[in-house]
C-alpha cells in the first residue's frame, strides 16, 4: 500500500470511530472542517463548530459546542440537545451524535453535496 493510500485508510478508520467530546475535540474539529469545507459558512473555534449554508442553497445549519450541546436547523425542525459522542460517516456526508439514550443524525443535503464536485 502506498503512503497516501495508507494515510487515507487510517483517516477513514478514525472517522468511523466514535469520538467523545470531552476527549477528542481536536479530531472532531478536523473531521467537521473536512465535512463542511466549501459547502457554506464554516467556523471552527476552540469551543464551537458551526456550519450554515448560504443562499441560494437549501437552508440548513448545525452548531456543536465543545460541551456536546447541539443546535441544528433544517426546514421544518430545530433540535437543541446535549450529546457525549459523535461518529462521522466514512464519506463525510453525515454525522451521528449520541448521549443519554438519545441520538441525532445530521445528513448534508444532496443539493449541498453537489458543491463538492465543482
Amino acid at each position: 500500500m502506498k503512503r497516501n493510500e495508507k494515510e487515507s485508510s487510517e483517516e477513514q478508520g478514525m472517522m468511523e470511530k466514535t469520538h467523545r467530546f470531552a476527549d477528542d475535540w481536536k479530531l472532531i474539529s478536523e473531521h467537521f472542517h473536512r465535512m463542511f469545507e466549501g459547502l457554506g459558512t464554516l467556523s471552527v473555534t476552540a469551543d464551537l463548530l458551526a456550519f450554515s449554508s448560504v443562499p441560494p442553497s437549501v437552508a440548513t445549519g448545525i452548531s456543536i459546542a465543545r460541551s456536546g450541546a447541539l443546535v441544528a436547523n433544517m426546514p421544518l425542525h430545530t433540535i437543541e440537545s446535549v450529546f457525549t459522542t459523535v461518529r462521522f460517516s466514512e464519506d463525510l456526508t453525515s454525522l451521528t451524535l449520541t448521549g443519554d439514550g438519545a441520538s441525532y443524525t445530521y445528513t448534508v443535503p444532496p443539493a449541498l453535496l453537489a458543491l463538492r464536485s465543482r
